[in-house]
């Protein structure tokens, strides 16, 4: 039945005479302003400013239209160099996909290795996300190959994947930083965990075996269960605050993000901007519908 109705929201969504009303509507890019900085650097620039001035740290991800996804790595390469001072301790987050990791490895990494010595030199700091299962695989050898050179690249590890347990084990006994969240793409039946509660019940044993094993976990969770589980694993294995950290949406429990912040822990907003902001919204609820009841749910929670 889920599979049912994944599959009507994708095709609704997509459509290209929603797709045209939605660009068309000011409407609905009011209410995308409330999840994505702007439609591009100059509209984002003073939301990360506001943002970093609130005590919080960033994580930018660039959102090129479907079918400019190769501009995202110099674009990347122009956001560190407008950021300034801003750009130390900030987190650019990229998907394999805007490298061309489906077409060339080889060259994924070449732009990759660029973005990552540019951000080297600004004490920023790159995390690569994970696009499901499809280039799970290549995704792990492209962060393996990249990391020997630039230790600090992340890499991002869903629980909703039954391998990645297994998978946080061993990134984190290398002392890596991996970002843990539940997963927002499909995941075939085979490959994933069944059930809501189960994959909840997974991100708590990969936080758990982040801290316990040396990794830097990011915790990307707006569950306040999962908020208070990270705090408790941390105290019990003597990390100080600083020595992980909460990454959550913009726009999703900005309270709760600057709550963390104030009590010393470290609070990193996730901030997409850029010409692709219908594309991102639309494939997060296409991939699991369940989001938009999330973030509906989430937003009213002011906390």
């Amino acid at each position: 039945m889920m599979a049912k109705i994944n599959r009507a929201v994708r095709r609704l969504i997509r459509s290209r005479s929603v797709q045209e009303a939605a660009m068309a509507s000011p409407a609905a890019e009011e209410f995308a302003r409330n999840y994505v900085a702007g439609r591009d650097l100059d509209e984002a620039m003073p939301v990360m400013r506001r943002l970093h001035g609130q005590g919080l740290l960033l994580s930018l991800a660039y959102l090129p239209t479907s079918d400019s996804e190769s501009e995202t790595p110099g674009m990347l390469l122009t956001t560190l160099d407008r950021l300034g001072e801003l750009a130390e301790g900030t987190e650019l987050s990229i998907k394999p996909s805007s490298l061309g990791l489906r077409d060339n490895a080889a060259s994924a990494a070449s732009r990759l290795a660029e973005i990552c010595g540019s951000a080297r030199e600004r004490r920023a700091f790159v995390t690569l996300e994970m696009q499901g299962c499809g280039e799970y695989v290549e995704t792990l050898r492209l962060w393996r190959s990249t990391r020997e050179h630039f230790p600090d690249l992340g890499v991002t590890l869903p629980s909703d994947i039954r391998r990645s347990e297994r998978e946080v084990a061993a990134v984190s006994a290398e002392g890596a930083r991996v970002r843990l969240c539940v997963g927002s793409y499909p995941v075939p039946r085979a490959a994933a965990l069944p059930g809501e509660q189960a994959k909840s019940l997974a991100l708590v044993r990969c936080i758990r075996r982040a801290m316990e094993d040396g990794g830097y976990a990011m915790i990307a969770s707006h569950d306040p269960t999962i908020i208070a589980i990270g705090q408790e694993v941390a105290a019990r294995n003597s990390l100080p605050r600083t020595g992980f950290e909460y990454q959550m949406f913009y726009g999703v429990r900005p309270l709760e993000q600057r709550r963390l912040a104030d009590i010393g822990y470290l609070s990193r907003t996730y901030l997409p901007y850029g010409p692709g902001w219908f594309e991102y919204l639309s494939t997060r609820i296409a991939a699991r519908p369940r989001t938009m009841f999330s973030y509906l749910r989430a937003v009213g929670d002011k906390r």
